[in-house]
């Protein structure tokens, strides 16, 4: 693909935009974010993509969202946080982390093969009466038509299995051959639940805007993962896949959210055909994993920054710094900045642009 050069003008217009809790100045780029997300996906970035580059559709509508705590559309107070998700499971939210836990109290399930008698699917019918009529025109005025937008499935296969039957029984579900099948037979039906989730969202927002889908399964913690790649591949990649496939035949990009200590697991990502892999920067071992499998699968990277208040000039090193270690690493990533120490500065969002800009077009 043909280099374009850099042109200061681009960062000179006079606007700024806050997302996420950061300021930064919003640039003519020579592009749109979408189109330098997929080039970045094909080895070619124009700039150094970002976590403000994507415009994520987790709308109030879809009762997964409030109840988990996660609304693109409204600023909701705390208090409207939380209640029933689409399969009529009650949350908790809990402010002081900023998310929900299933409302505690005896589980829906205590043994996967109940399933089928006590979890109520959500029914074509029940989706189509969400108002998803009012979250087009609410997201329709909040995110911006270049951006590449993307469709948020915030509970995937593991994670539903926990909200059904708590972590612990669900961990044993997972590994017990007298459950192997209904889990199974669980997530094949959930596949067919979130290709119908994902068709919605295409009629509803239009199928040229939407540019990927997130689909949210956490397979680890601190220190390492809930399970081995064997466990994986035998009991979720199959219908996990499928969806990806699905996405895929869309002509969408795929991305998993999966928080945890997940290194050992990368190959399974890949394997399940991500293209990108929402991680939670702090605990991998990038100096590893990119090298190793960043020109297969493209990861969020937290860079680190400086306290705020520090001077200028030591946030722009450091921006330049973070964006040459990237790029020595020479496979494609992302800038996050949700797990970043300190609040990324405008100053250094800016320069991670600017000098990105100048070095990817050498």
């Amino acid at each position: 693909m043909e280099k374009i050069k850099y042109d200061e003008k681009e960062l000179q217009t006079g606007r700024t935009r806050f997302l996420f809790g950061c300021e930064f100045t919003e640039a003519d780029t020579p592009i749109t974010p979408r189109e330098n997300l997929l080039r970045t996906l094909q080895g070619q970035p124009v700039w150094l993509p970002s976590t403000f580059d994507i415009g994520y559709l987790y709308p109030r509508c879809v009762p997964d969202n409030p109840a988990k705590g996660n609304v693109s559309d409204y600023k909701l107070p705390a208090e409207e946080l939380g209640g029933l998700d689409m399969f009529g499971i009650d949350w908790e939210y809990v402010p002081e982390v900023g998310g929900s836990t299933v409302r505690p109290g005896k589980p829906l399930l205590e043994d996967a093969n109940e399933w089928k008698e006590k979890v109520k699917f959500p029914t074509k019918e029940f989706i189509d009466s969400w108002s998803w009529e009012e979250a087009r025109e609410n997201n329709y005025k909040i995110l911006r038509k270049g951006d590449a937008w993307e469709i948020v499935i915030c509970t995937g296969y593991y994670e539903r299995l926990i909200s059904f039957m708590d972590f612990e029984e669900a961990a044993i579900a997972m590994i017990d051959e007298d459950q192997e099948d209904a889990v199974k037979e669980l997530f094949d039906k959930l596949s067919d639940l979130y290709i119908y989730l994902i068709q919605k969202f295409q009629s509803v927002f239009g199928k040229e805007q939407i540019a990927a889908v997130c689909i949210h399964d956490d397979w680890g913690h601190q220190r390492g993962v809930f399970f081995s790649q064997n466990t994986i591949r035998e009991m979720i990649l199959p219908y996990m896949k499928r969806v990806v496939d699905f996405i895929h035949e869309e002509g969408m990009v795929a991305e998993c959210h999966s928080c945890g200590k997940v290194d050992s697991l990368l190959p399974v990502y890949i394997e399940a055909g991500f293209d990108m892999l929402e991680c939670q920067a702090s605990l991998l071992d990038f100096d590893t994993d990119i090298p190793q499998y960043g020109d297969k699968i493209l990861m969020h990277v937290a860079p680190e920054s400086p306290v705020p208040e520090a001077p200028e000039e030591e946030h722009i090193r450091a921006a330049r710094d973070f964006v040459d270690k990237m790029i020595s690493y020479g496979n494609p990533f992302l800038m996050d900045n949700y797990y970043c120490k300190y609040p990324l500065t405008k100053t250094f969002i800016d320069e991670v642009y600017r000098y990105s800009r100048i070095r990817f077009a050498e």
